[in-house]
């Protein structure tokens, strides 16, 4: 795994880098007919999802946009039906993720649906009580260990989540309607709702965020 004072150094670089690719896509979305029904991917990484726009800032993996989630969304007001993003919040700091769903919430649809996923802080304590595992990307003996290498992920996360942090990000960026998805299937938004919560890892949070 890259060390994160490298991957800091990158994406430091990645954030003036973006740019000129975020004015076309701005420039490109805003032109484009049927701009109010759009299915954004937010970091996604190694996870493309067929159908969305995958957005994420390595140009290494399988993306359709070029983007530093610290900076504005390019997508136009009121544009995005469904916005998803997971296992990435809890990269940013809290200022950065307050942003950045404040963005969501201003390109989202009236009728829109954003889903967010992150590491629940739940998780970390079954760790450390030997009710769950989590060997990545550091395997400890001792599950206070591992639950410590799961919550900062070897510097990786900014910042944890639990139900109740997650919830007041969301309304404090302007969001009316909150709902607890972890342990359900199968609800709106189709034809990706399942898709996206059958792929988040064990112990994840998700949350279906509304305007």
């Amino acid at each position: 795994m890259v060390p994160q004072q490298i991957k800091d150094a990158l994406f430091a670089a990645n954030r003036l880098a973006v740019w000129p690719n975020h004015l076309l896509w701005r420039a490109r979305l805003r032109a484009q007919k049927d701009r109010g029904r759009l299915y954004v991917h937010l970091g996604c990484g190694e996870h493309y999802i067929d159908g969305m726009i995958n957005c994420d800032g390595n140009l290494f993996r399988k993306i359709d946009h070029w983007l530093d989630l610290r900076s504005p969304l390019p997508f136009p007001d009121s544009s995005v039906l469904v916005a998803y993003t997971s296992h990435t919040l809890e990269h940013l700091y809290p200022e950065e993720a307050l942003r950045l769903l404040g963005e969501i919430r201003r390109v989202l649809r009236p009728d829109g649906v954003a889903r967010v996923g992150v590491p629940d802080v739940s998780h970390f304590f079954k760790i450390a009580q030997g009710e769950a595992q989590s060997g990545w990307p550091r395997h400890f003996e001792d599950p206070v260990g591992q639950a410590v290498n799961y919550l900062f992920c070897d510097g990786q996360h900014r910042y944890a989540y639990n139900h109740a942090i997650l919830a007041r990000f969301a309304e404090l960026a302007g969001f009316s309607k909150v709902q607890n998805i972890s342990a359900e299937f199968g609800l709106a938004p189709r034809p990706y709702g399942e898709l996206m919560l059958g792929n988040e890892p064990e112990g994840t949070l998700v949350l279906d965020l509304r305007r």
